[in-house]
């Protein structure tokens, strides 16, 4: 039986952010293929012990740990604050690179955007391991990750790692056309929630059948910058033009909420909520009218358009953030906020029960994986 390690950064849980969901999607579609895949991520003690990942997680936060970062890292493109993960994923790769058994027997790895393991990367590449890539982002295009005079030499040096893969993996279809076209082989696999996550959101759908419709929802992880200042703006301009009179309260919350979100300016119109439990956001999504989603720059996809569009609940998303989602039944596209008010107006008018989100057709991406495998 071949050997196959998925090398993640995130944790495969379902109450966690998007990244999380679709580490599960991608888990799960892997094992179909090759039922015994490992998972390797962070978290997982018997690699990283608890007091090791807790001693990677305080160095992260001292500016003087950055300093042994390698080289190769390119320490000097990275932001200020985006250093500190680029560290423990330094950290992280060291420790595997000693504790995964049999890394040198490998046939096949798989690993999110390995620009944030390199030492790793570079060792798999040197034994002809083949590599494939999960691109959640292309990282180095991303608002707040990159120093704005060094993001077009990173991306240089992204591409240049994606190209050594044997196949990417999309989020996006912008970013598969992005990298088609300087050469490396990329398929798109849109979002779609793994099988218990999708039961919850049915419920959801099942239950708005039942219940009165008010308020607007805007949810996400605040850490994220395009993500954040997408909040901050549409909760300005919400307030700024009293649109709570016409389409009630928007209602904020998320993952990180709490800590980066803690001076945007409120409003009786606007309603903050921090991060929500499962049950807590499932309780609001089966009453709100819709979904905003709102961004003016950011890359890979929002998973969460997928998911409210599952759960019945109508997106509002300027065309920023829509990407990868155009012209899907229910999602009721703006370019800018000024186009929010009206466009508010069309979704009391929604013809019909919002349709399910396609189920991806994976099979040529199944067989290519395959083919790299035998």
């Amino acid at each position: 039986m071949s050997k196959v390690i998925y090398f993640s950064r995130l944790l495969p849980q379902e109450d966690k952010g998007g990244g999380s969901r679709r580490l599960l999607q991608i888990h799960e579609f892997l094992k179909r293929i090759h039922p015994q895949v490992e998972l390797v991520h962070p978290w997982r003690s018997d690699l990283i012990p608890v007091e090791k990942m807790k001693q990677i997680n305080t160095r992260s936060r001292e500016k003087s740990s950055h300093l042994s970062l390698l080289p190769g890292m390119f320490i000097n493109k990275w932001s200020n604050e985006h250093r500190g993960m680029i560290y423990r994923f330094l950290e992280y790769c060291r420790v595997w690179l000693r504790a995964v058994p049999d890394l040198e027997k490998l046939d096949l790895a798989v690993m999110d955007d390995p620009i944030y393991f390199l030492p790793l990367f570079k060792k798999l590449i040197r034994r002809r391991i083949p590599v494939i890539a999960v691109c959640h982002n292309i990282e180095s295009v991303v608002p707040g990750q990159v120093k704005k005079d060094r993001a077009r030499e990173l991306l240089e040096k992204e591409l240049e790692l994606l190209s050594q893969c044997r196949l990417v993996i999309t989020i996006s279809r912008e970013e598969d056309v992005i990298l088609r076209n300087f050469g490396i082989t990329s398929r798109y696999m849109p979002y779609y929630p793994v099988e218990s996550i999708k039961k919850r959101l049915l419920a959801i759908r099942e239950k708005r059948r039942f219940t009165s419709k008010e308020d607007i929802l805007m949810v996400g992880t605040s850490k994220n910058l395009p993500t954040r200042e997408g909040m901050i703006r549409a909760a300005s301009y919400w307030n700024e033009k009293r649109l709570d009179k016409a389409a009630g309260k928007l209602i904020i919350g998320g993952f990180f909420s709490e800590e980066c979100l803690p001076s945007v300016p409120g409003g009786s119109g606007v309603e903050y909520r921090g991060t929500f439990s499962n049950e807590g956001l499932d309780g609001v999504m089966e009453k709100v009218k819709a979904c905003l989603c709102y961004q003016e720059s950011g890359a890979g996809a929002l998973t969460r358009i997928c998911e409210m569009l599952t759960a019945g609940v109508p997106v509002l998303a300027n065309t920023h953030a829509a990407r990868s989602y155009y012209n899907m039944k229910g999602v009721f596209e703006f370019r800018e906020l000024d186009e929010l008010e009206e466009v508010l107006k069309q979704i009391g008018a929604c013809d019909g029960e919002i349709p399910l989100p396609p189920v991806p057709d994976i099979s040529s991406l199944d067989a290519e994986i395959k083919k790299i495998l035998h």
